[in-house]
Formats: structure tokens, sequence, C-alpha cells
């Protein structure tokens, strides 16, 4: 018995020294996945000696009916060590989980601060409404926000003195009511149809203002800048150039400088009989490399 209760006091002072150093391990995050694997099969063998030895000691202790309260002792002892073992074992684990399944790292910190975003007021006119709706859409989409702060918001968003906050006004700043008011700026400014007859108008008046002051005192840039934008509209709003490209692409060449026109006219003809180049796309395509020649002709 003596033998083996001095085999096990090596045991535990080898096994201690082994959680220890694994500790020290696991605190640190220079160890790899290998090391944290040795590691554990190391406690393992430790912990197997360990209880194979506890286990003889138990044995001799029950043959003596007298030692009952003996065994006892060093039972609740040796369960110190088997539950310093699982709780050292699930540590290994979990590291070695991580290293194995890397977990994605947090995004870079900014070291900058950013400008405080602020709300775009609405003035009424529907040509504004789609800026407008792009970012006021967040804040009305969002959960966490009441009613009744939306409603707020929007009182807030609406510039003074415009047809937008005389319809916002008409409303009791309520929760109930913000969904009406938002459903009746939509119906008054927002409808697909009515931005759709004012942005194709848009284009009519720059063809009557180009029949007016002449083809030959527009700015290229500036009226590329003025039709892309009406027709990413157009686009936004469902009106692709595939669909509307037919109708469009006469009003857009009714825009045209004449050397413009000319050039547009001459490039048709270079290419061939089987490609429809007259298309809005291959026009606003045509329109945008005239724009960067002429930049590169104001450099030199």
């Amino acid at each position: 018995m003596q033998a083996l209760k001095t085999q096990r006091k090596v045991l535990r002072t080898a096994f201690t020294l082994c959680i220890k150093n694994i500790e020290a391990k696991l605190q640190g995050e220079i160890a790899e996945a290998e090391e944290f694997s040795l590691l554990q099969v190391q406690l393992k063998d430790k912990f197997q000696r360990l209880e194979d030895c506890q286990q003889s000691i138990a044995a001799s202790l029950l043959q003596n009916e007298g030692d009952e309260s003996l065994f006892e002792l060093d039972f609740v002892e040796a369960e110190k060590y088997r539950d310093r073992f699982s709780e050292v074992m699930l540590h290994l684990n979990l590291k070695l989980t991580e290293k194995v399944v890397p977990i994605d790292p947090l995004p870079p910190k900014r070291n900058f601060k950013l400008p405080q975003l602020q709300l775009k007021k609405f003035n009424g006119d529907a040509r504004d409404y789609l800026a407008f709706w792009s970012q006021f859409q967040k804040l009305h989409a969002d959960p966490d926000i009441p009613n009744e702060d939306k409603m707020q918001y929007l009182i807030q968003v609406v510039e003074e003195g415009s047809k937008a906050e005389r319809l916002v006004q008409s409303f009791p700043a309520t929760a109930s009511n913000y969904p009406k008011a938002i459903q009746q700026m939509q119906e008054r400014f927002g409808r697909d149809d009515l931005l759709v007859q004012i942005y194709v108008r848009d284009l009519l008046s720059m063809v009557m203002k180009t029949a007016t002051t002449g083809r030959m005192k527009i700015s290229l840039p500036i009226l590329y800048d003025e039709l892309e934008g009406k027709l990413r509209a157009l686009e936004s709003l469902g009106k692709t150039q595939e669909k509307y490209g037919d109708f469009l692409t006469p009003l857009v060449e009714s825009c045209l400088p004449e050397e413009v026109l000319i050039a547009w006219e001459r490039s048709r003809s270079n290419e061939s009989e089987t490609k429809n180049s007259r298309s809005l796309s291959d026009l606003m395509a045509f329109l945008q490399g005239e724009v960067r020649s002429e930049e590169m002709v104001l450099l030199a």
C-alpha cells in the first residue's frame, strides 16, 4: 500500500506540472495546433497512469472493512484530479477547434471619424423624390424605430413652406398616421407614371431648347451629364433601355450638337449592317467616348 501511495504522489506531481504548462500555453497566443495536440496526448497519458494507480489504492482500501472512512477521504481527493483533468481537456478541445476552424477576423477599426449623415430635405418637387426616398427609406424600413418617431423624422425632412410640408402637416403627428402620411407622399410625388412623364418631358424640353438656341451652343459634357441623369432615373423606375430604347433614342439624338450628330451618323455607317447600332446604349457609349475625347483635348 505504501509503495502505491508513493507512486501516486509522484504521478500527481507530474500531472500537476503538466496542467500548469498547458495553462501557460493557453494564456499565450504563440503555440500552434500541433503543440496543443501534443500537450493533450501527454496529459491523457499522465492522467491514465494516475487513474490506474488510484484504482489499485481504492481496491486495496475496500478490502479492509475498517478503512471505509479512509476510502471516502481518498475518493474525494481523487475526484479533484479527475475534475481538473476534465476542465483542462475542455479548454484544450476549444483551443484546437479554434485553430482548426478559424473565425473570420473583425474588420479593421477606422482611425478616422466619418462625417454625420444629414437627411435630405424634400421640397415637394417630384424630380427630387427618388433621391429623397432612397435615403429616407432606410429609416422607414427600420423595425427598431417606432412609428411615432418616424413621423417626427418625416416632419423634419420636409422643407418649410413647401407642398410636402403642407401634406405632412395635414396629418396629426401620431404613430397611426405615419403610414397614411407615407402613402400620401408616395401617391402625390412618387408615382411611377408621374415620374416617367416628368423625365420624358424633361427630355422633350431639352429638344425644344436645342431647337430654339441652336445646336452649336450646347456644351457636350454638360449635355451628356443631363441626359445620363434622366436616363438613369427612368431606368430606376423600370423603364429600361431595352424596352424603351426605340422611343428614347430619337429624343436623345435631337438634343445633340450638330457636329456630334454628324459624327454619330458617320460611326453608324461604319458599323456592320447586321448590328443594330442605333440602340440607346450604343448612342450613350458613343457620347461617353466623345466627352472623354473632348476632355483629353482640353488637357493637351
